[in-house]
């Protein structure tokens, strides 16, 4: 089984963005969105304004703006990249991660397929957190960058 990555956080983190897991690309990498045609991290310079240019700088850009990454799987099977390939999955502890995380007020998932996992393998929805299905940065998903930023940009409220 593949393994997820450890979460991008902070003790003020505001928002969580959750993906599913790892592409083979961003494993190999060892960095989240690590695919060069993935929108994710082109759309959070965009709307946060800061360099992306290391990995550390991409960090930087998040956790200044109280914006946590992780993502809903922790270990899985997959055949490629795609998030319809799925064979076997192992949730993360979301649930203990956001009630360790009491300031953490939206949770954006990158993509459906996310949001699924979530609801299926984790369902925890208290009232206090407002969550929000956006639209996938993945190449795969065909919707124009500019589309998926003004998305984006609505979903990252109050953090801009």
């Amino acid at each position: 089984m593949l393994r997820g990555f450890p979460p991008i956080e902070s003790e003020e983190s505001k928002i969580l963005i959750l993906g599913t897991g790892p592409s083979i690309r961003s494993a190999l990498k060892q960095q989240y969105y690590g695919h060069e045609r993935n929108a994710f991290w082109p759309i959070m310079s965009d709307l946060l304004g800061g360099s992306i240019e290391t990995y550390e700088q991409k960090w930087e850009l998040l956790l200044s703006h109280d914006v946590a990454l992780w993502d809903v799987l922790a270990l899985f099977e997959r055949a490629g990249s795609l998030d319809s390939a799925f064979r076997e999955v192992v949730p993360n502890d979301l649930k203990q991660f956001l009630q360790e995380h009491p300031s953490i007020t939206k949770v954006l998932f990158n993509g459906k397929k996310a949001q699924e996992f979530y609801k299926k393998l984790v369902g925890y929805t208290p009232d206090t957190i407002t969550f929000l299905s956006m639209p996938s940065t993945s190449p795969a998903y065909t919707l124009p960058y500019e589309e998926k930023r003004k998305l984006w940009e609505i979903g990252l409220q109050p953090a801009l």
